[in-house]
């Protein structure tokens, strides 16, 4: 009986009623039709890899959709003009016979692998094959968006003033530091061993015992990215990076600014009215408890500023050397990284 049943139900022998292929077909064409009269652009590369807040905060390092959406409707409108950077124009030239290439992708998606290469730190052939671009092209891109967000975020006042950094100070700042406008400190990044015996002089660096760039950093109490310099040559000292970066003229008679032991900047801060603001040194076998607790204090608000540069090196461009092939866009990608920071959202501060 079962048997019986199942030749019932799978009967090859017995044809479908007359017409029924053509309906079907009929039906597939007429949704193929409508699908092509909505209009719809087919969905983007974005919206399949960014589908949820913990893929946003994995391929952009946005926090959220809602952070990114904000980010990204405040740069779109202009990005739409965007030509891409072709060696003759890194070159200066004008003229050139062979012009930027069209746009294969949209805009988002360009972002999209902007930020593989930068925030995941992923290789440009696996870029380049989950696109079904070239490598050329993933460079071309890469360099373009470097230097569209370079013009877009070094715009921005990302200085505050001393009413606004007051306002926002985390309690324990306000109780041991009150007037502290800034923490400073410097990064280093790695770079591909150059041929030329002369850069690689210039950028070696005793302290990683690597060719390296270095920038400094400025952090408000409240973890806010407020300063952020060039990159220098990696032998540069941290005085002289201080001297040449354009953070001194910012200052006012009477702030203070905070580093480490190792930043002797004294004289520097007192020629434009501001005091360093350091672990104090130990005058004798031990410290008094009134400055066992300043250094403890300090200490653990310093520790600010190593958190944002944590954030910044989480950019995973930054985790191997950066390659000569972007020595000409580390600067643009170094702001664009540490401006970006800001976007992440505030620490949580033990009070």
């Amino acid at each position: 009986m079962v048997a019986k049943a199942a030749r019932m139900d799978h009967d090859y022998v017995t044809h479908p009623p007359a017409g029924a292929l053509d309906e079907a077909l009929d039906y597939i064409h007429d949704l193929e039709a409508k699908l092509q009269n909505t209009g719809l652009p087919p969905p983007t590369l974005f919206s399949q890899y960014c589908a949820s807040d913990d893929q946003i905060r994995f391929y952009t390092k946005f926090p959220s959709e809602s952070v990114f959406t904000i980010f990204w409707e405040s740069i779109a409108p202009s990005a739409l003009r965007l030509v891409y950077w072709t060696k003759a124009q890194r070159a200066g030239e004008e003229g050139c016979e062979d012009p930027s290439p069209p746009r294969i992708m949209p805009l988002i998606d360009e972002f999209l692998m902007y930020s593989m290469r930068v925030a995941v730190g992923m290789k440009e052939q696996l870029i380049a094959d989950m696109f079904n671009v070239s490598i050329a092209r993933v460079s071309r891109v890469t360099i373009t968006w470097a230097n569209y967000l370079f013009m877009m975020l070094s715009s921005l006042p990302i200085w505050i003033s001393r009413e606004k950094v007051k306002s926002t100070m985390p309690l324990k700042f306000q109780r041991y530091c009150p007037d502290v406008i800034v923490i400073l400190d410097c990064t280093e990044i790695a770079l591909e061993t150059a041929s030329s015996l002369t850069l690689i002089s210039e950028t070696f660096s005793n302290y990683k015992n690597r060719t390296t760039l270095k920038g400094l950093i400025g952090v408000a109490p409240n973890a806010l990215v407020t300063f952020i310099s060039p990159l220098y040559t990696g032998c540069i000292s941290d005085k002289e990076i201080t001297r040449i970066s354009g953070v001194l003229p910012l200052l006012e008679p009477g702030d203070d600014v905070m580093s480490d032991k190792g930043f002797l900047i004294q004289d520097l801060l007192a020629d434009v009215g501001s005091k360093l603001i350091i672990p104090p040194f130990k005058r004798s076998a031990q410290f008094s408890k009134e400055e066992t607790e300043q250094t403890q204090a300090i200490a653990r608000l310093r520790i600010i500023v190593e958190r944002v540069i944590g954030r910044i090196k989480s950019f995973h461009i930054w985790d191997s050397p950066v390659p000569l092939t972007l020595i000409g866009s580390v600067n643009q990608i170094w702001l664009n990284c540490c401006v970006l920071a800001n976007y992440q959202g505030p620490f949580c501060f033990e009070e």
